[in-house]
């Protein structure tokens, strides 16, 4: 069935909590707006610069939004697990109440 893994419940919430927690620190260490570009002394390298530095933030961005999304699936991984487990003690509670009884 399983193959000898074992889902630890908790370590899954945990490690939510720590991918929600980084990507808002790695959100954090950029400024709102964009990396500030340094000036090159030509407009052309400027410009240059301010596309990369752009892109750069951009990147950041969507970065820290990754690790935020994955923290939701590994969130949304523990609630169906912890579930199924409760749906499963139910059934087991179920099954063995009808045993006793015949």
């Amino acid at each position: 069935m399983s193959d000898g893994f074992q889902v630890v419940l908790q370590d899954l919430l945990a490690l939510s909590g720590t991918f929600r927690s980084e990507a808002g620190t790695c959100q954090a260490i950029m400024p709102g707006d964009r990396p500030a570009c340094p000036d090159g002394g030509d407009g052309a390298v400027n410009g240059m610069m301010r596309a990369v530095t752009e892109a750069v933030g951009l990147a950041h961005l969507q970065l820290s939004g990754a690790m935020d999304l994955h923290a939701a699936k590994l969130r949304a991984a523990h609630d169906r697990y912890r579930d199924t487990e409760t749906s499963l003690a139910q059934l087991a509670d179920k099954v063995a109440a009808q045993a006793a009884i015949g």
